[in-house]
This record gives C-alpha cells, sequence and structure tokens, in this order.
C-alpha cells in the first residue's frame, strides 16, 4: 500500500472509461466511497464529453457538487444553475452540419444544444441515456448554438479538413473509435476546471483528478494529482502521477481508498 496522500479539496472523474463500467453501470462500492468522501468535505465533479441529460442517471447515483457536461463547454452547480458556458455558433454549426450531410464518409451525427439533443438515426432504444434524442436528416438548418458536435468518420485526416475550415472550432478524438468530438476552441474540461477553480476558491494543487481519454490529458497534468485508469490511453498514462485498476475494476474507487487521507477514517 502506498503512503496516504493529502485530502485534496475536490476529486475531479470523467465517466464513460473512467467511473463507468464498460457496462455503464456504477457500482455500490464505488457510490459508497464517494459519499465517505463527500463527508469528508471533499467536492465532487464529474467532468464528462456526455450533456446533462445523458448523465443525469449518474449524476443522481453519485450526487456531485458540480457537473462539467459537453466535454466543458457547459458547467452547473448542485442547484443546476449554470456558473460557465461556452458555444460553437450557429453560422459554424450550420456549416459544420452541411459539410457533414455532403460527405459520403460520414456517419453518424449527435449535436447538443441549449435545449435539445439531435441524432441522424430513428432508433433511439440503444441505451436509456441517450432515448431523448430527437431524429434529424439535415433536410434543413438547425439555426441553433451547439455545445457540441459528435461525429462518425472514419478517417482523421476528414475530420481535420471539416474543422480547419473554420477558426473557432476544435475536434478531439475519441480513442479506439470512429468518433470526433467538434468543440468551440474556447471549451475543454480544463479550461472549466480553471473557472471552478476561481468561483469556488479551489487550489489546482488540491484537486485529484481522474480520466482515460484525450480530453483527459490536460486535466491529469494540470491539477494538483493526475490518475489514469489501466485501461486508459498510453498517453494520458505517461501524463498521469497514478495508474490505478481500470473502470471494470472500480479502479477509481480503490484509489481513492487506499491513497486518500482520512476516508476511511
Amino acid at each position: 500500500m502506498q503512503n496516504k496522500n493529502p485530502m485534496p479539496s475536490a476529486i475531479i472523474t470523467d465517466l464513460d472509461g473512467t467511473l463507468l463500467r464498460s457496462d455503464k453501470t456504477v457500482s455500490g462500492y464505488t457510490v459508497s466511497i464517494f459519499e465517505k468522501c463527500r463527508q469528508r468535505g471533499i467536492k465532487i465533479i464529474i467532468a464528462t464529453a456526455r450533456s446533462e441529460k445523458s448523465a443525469e442517471r449518474i449524476t443522481r447515483l453519485i450526487k456531485p457538487d458540480i457537473m462539467i457536461y459537453n466535454g466543458g463547454s457547459l458547467v452547473k452547480n448542485k442547484a443546476n444553475e449554470i456558473i460557465y458556458e461556452k458555444y460553437i455558433s450557429t453560422e459554424d454549426s450550420d456549416t459544420l452540419l452541411d459539410d457533414f450531410k455532403n460527405n459520403k464518409n460520414i456517419g453518424v451525427v449527435t449535436i447538443e444544444t441549449i435545449n435539445n439533443y439531435y441524432v441522424t438515426y430513428k432508433d433511439v432504444s440503444w441505451h436509456s441515456d441517450y432515448m431523448h434524442g430527437i431524429y434529424y436528416d439535415f433536410s434543413k438548418p438547425l439555426s441553433e448554438k451547439t455545445y457540441k458536435i459528435t461525429v462518425e468518420i472514419h478517417e482523421k485526416e476528414i475530420a481535420n479538413k471539416i474543422k480547419d475550415k473554420l477558426k473557432n472550432i476544435k475536434v478531439i478524438e475519441f480513442a479506439g473509435e470512429n468518433w470526433y468530438g467538434f468543440y468551440p476552441n474556447d471549451a475543454s474540461k480544463y479550461l472549466a476546471i480553471e473557472e471552478i477553480s476561481k468561483k469556488e476558491n479551489l487550489k489546482l494543487d488540491e484537486i485529484a483528478a481522474f480520466g482515460d481519454d484525450y480530453n483527459d490529458i490536460e486535466m491529469i497534468e494540470k491539477c494538483g494529482t493526475g490518475v489514469a485508469v489501466e485501461n486508459g490511453i498510453d498517453e494520458l498514462k505517461k501524463a498521469a502521477d497514478y495508474i490505478c485498476q481500470s473502470n471494470n475494476k472500480d479502479g477509481v474507487a480503490e484509489w481513492i481508498e487506499m491513497n486518500i487521507s482520512e476516508v476511511l477514517l
């Protein structure tokens, strides 16, 4: 067993591939460890590429103090108040969607706006977290600002060519999948964390962060303690201070229990 680290002010964790098991469940053990953290005054923050609605099931279980949604484009507190948000403009969103419509290399597209979640497939029953999807067929402009647009693209070069047409957009790859997220240039999990740290008077060096994918690297590098799950990408593991067990072995909760002072007191 490692020497225990000082108790952090906050724990930030990604969801898919990190806190969630591969079947998208959260174990009772993980829920209990987070409850112990809360009782010790540690703030719980989730930082996910998911939207607010698709993360709802997990937030009910974990009861976080702050939620970073859409890869950093939207941040809310537990009172459901918006404390930070960034958008892809209406014009840029429609430009992207028009490019997707005319490209044979594009598969499924999902679009997060302020009020809706649009998908380009009609069967939304594949998982209960996403059944609120609204079918969208590109027959007319969406004409809405978007938090993020995720796209199935079979060649990375195509994703970059589309992104390069718009100076205010960035694209992030999802590891092990042909999926790419298009985000506002000034939105990321870490930029959201910086904003939270100012508003909540949290010191970055007193935050422990957990992740598995490309969009977690910056927060793993820059928060006080960065922990990668064993199933995470190599680039993330190289950036991390520690590597914990995989998501399917409740690695986040186990690491907290084994390494953070006072959690079991």
